[in-house]
């Protein structure tokens, strides 16, 4: 028995289970085989074969055509050669229960030397399958280093075989095996007997098969993705679709969140959050919520009560439990305060939110900002950069907790009617949608007490679930938009560039300088 394969023989019970137990290596072209997997959830396994045995990634969602997608692709145990050709059931009780059968394969040819990408963690390739062709990649992507099943990232090349998902999904419009012709539900019925090589040869009783059997495998299915588990939380309904307009599922907010963890869980610790839940989807009832109510999610802390004694206790995230916990809550939206629980009483930043008016060009939206950082460099302010996930961006700007709430809300005043002031034409420092036509309105209000502002890495609950993403200044002028990262094209962001905030927690500056250059208030005014 080769070493690799021996977490794959230590997890089944062949006294019980018919899968295979060996096989020999390829003498030519090596080999690819994806199989599509009823276990406790429906997935999709890709198995490339290299050094005498099949690698293999669990793909919850399946390969997608479109470079845009990058599927999660968790890496599993190696497999035997002869497992490429395995169809049929695995017995309830053995590791995988479920049905199995191929959905596509062929041939694959490294691009490169494949042990090294392998190693290294981005492994390019080309497959010759029956469904899938062209140029893939394989990325490993930098997980906590405790993943139970290590995350990569399968991506399809820009080549001729690429098409857009809006145009096309090959598994939902090829579901079936290449070798039977047949579904998961038709593979289902053991009384068949469906052998692999030669169901071809009765598709009439295929097709029988399948009437017979559909009513019976569709129901099992459907309770093991009811049964979803993340990181030992149960994730109910995961089917649910939270935004009509792409089809997002409540168990893709989840793995969002999942993959996200180590970037936000450093912008939640010691903050108060409040969290925007959406139960049925973004198109019904959405529930902003500072405190936990009746909501039983593992890990969340309540905080003291003396934050605010009028108040129930605020919460804090401060784990990835508490933050998995959260999304099964169906929370879409995490909101931090500007001060830490260290002393709620003195903010320990400074937020300006730059929300483009209607008719504004997206170019003016990145000189506006550009604008406010060099305004704020002039009063001795850094600042850091972050898409808002919706419509604008926002400019952060840490400061050491010196000055109380009142003193942090008047000084972003006095900034914002300055820019307006200055550059009327472009600023506007009153809200409503008749003052900010064709310009940006600068929002200081969220710098009071109690006020908050959408968490770095947080989704945002608006049609296509966008996400506020951490950015550097030089990359500015390449951003297209305030969502143009979603839950769904920011894991190559997340694998590739990570936080951009590198110097953020070592930033230390006081609003000295600033209030010295702005000169006293000419009269106190109410926000």
């Amino acid at each position: 028995m080769k070493s690799g394969l021996k977490p794959y023989f230590g997890k089944r019970d062949f006294r019980v289970t018919s899968e295979p137990r060996g096989g020999t290596a390829s003498t030519g072209a090596l080999s690819f085989v994806i199989q599509k997997h009823a276990a406790s959830h429906l997935h999709y396994d890709l198995r490339l074969e290299l050094d005498g045995t099949l690698k293999s990634w669990a793909v919850p969602k399946g390969p997608s055509l479109d470079p845009a997608d990058k599927r999660m692709a968790l890496h599993v145990e190696d497999h035997p050669i002869d497992y490429g050709g395995f169809e049929g059931v695995i017995p309830k009780g053995q590791y995988g229960a479920g049905t199995v059968i191929v959905w596509d394969n062929g041939t694959w040819e490294p691009v490169g030397d494949p042990q090294s990408g392998y190693r290294d963690g981005k492994l390019k390739f080309v497959l010759h399958g029956h469904k899938l062709a062209g140029g893939w990649t394989l990325v490993r992507m930098h997980g906590r280093g405790d993943e139970r099943q290590e995350p990569w990232l399968l991506i399809k090349e820009r080549d001729d075989a690429a098409r857009p998902a809006a145009e096309y999904s090959v598994v939902a419009a090829e579901p079936g095996s290449v070798l039977s012709d047949m579904t998961i539900p038709d593979a289902a019925a053991p009384a068949k007997k469906v052998a692999r090589a030669t169901a071809k040869a009765a598709p009439i009783a295929a097709k029988a098969a399948t009437k017979k059997v559909v009513a019976k495998a569709v129901k099992p299915v459907k309770s093991a993705v009811a049964d979803a588990t993340i990181e030992g939380i149960r994730i109910s309904h995961p089917e649910r679709v939270i935004d009509a307009s792409t089809g997002i599922t409540k168990l893709e907010i989840v793995r969002y969140y999942l993959d996200a963890a180590k970037l936000i869980l450093p912008h939640l610790v010691e903050r108060p959050v409040s969290l925007v839940r959406a139960p049925t989807g973004i198109a019904g009832h959405v529930i902003f919520q500072r405190h936990a109510g009746t909501l039983r999610i593992p890990g969340l802390r309540e905080l003291d009560q003396k934050i605010d004694p009028e108040l129930e206790p605020m919460i804090e995230i401060d784990s990835l439990p508490a933050l998995i916990g959260a999304a099964q809550a169906n929370v879409i939206e995490l909101h931090t305060w500007n001060a830490t629980t260290r002393d709620t009483t003195r903010p320990d930043r400074i937020v300006f939110d730059l929300d483009p008016g209607d008719g504004l060009a997206w170019k003016a939206m990145r000189e506006g900002a550009a604008l406010t950082r060099s305004l704020l460099d002039r009063l001795g302010l850094a600042s850091f950069l972050k898409t808002s996930g919706g419509k604008g961006l926002h400019v952060v700007v840490p400061i050491t907790p010196k000055d109380d709430w009142d003193a942090v809300k008047a000084l972003s005043k006095r900034i914002v009617e300055h820019m307006a002031a200055t550059i009327p034409e472009r600023f506007v420092a009153m809200s409503g949608p008749k003052n900010r036509v064709g310009k940006i309105f600068v929002d200081y209000l969220r710098n009071g007490f109690g006020a908050t502002t959408a968490c770095a890495w947080s989704a945002r609950a608006r049609p296509g679930l966008g996400v506020s993403v951490t950015c550097d200044w030089d990359e500015l002028g390449a951003i297209t938009g305030g969502a143009q990262w979603t839950i769904r094209n920011v894991h190559e962001r997340i694998v590739e560039r990570g936080d951009a905030w590198c110097s953020y927690a070592t930033t230390k500056q006081t609003t000295v300088k600033a209030l010295k250059l702005l000169g006293p208030a000419k009269a106190k005014t109410k926000a």
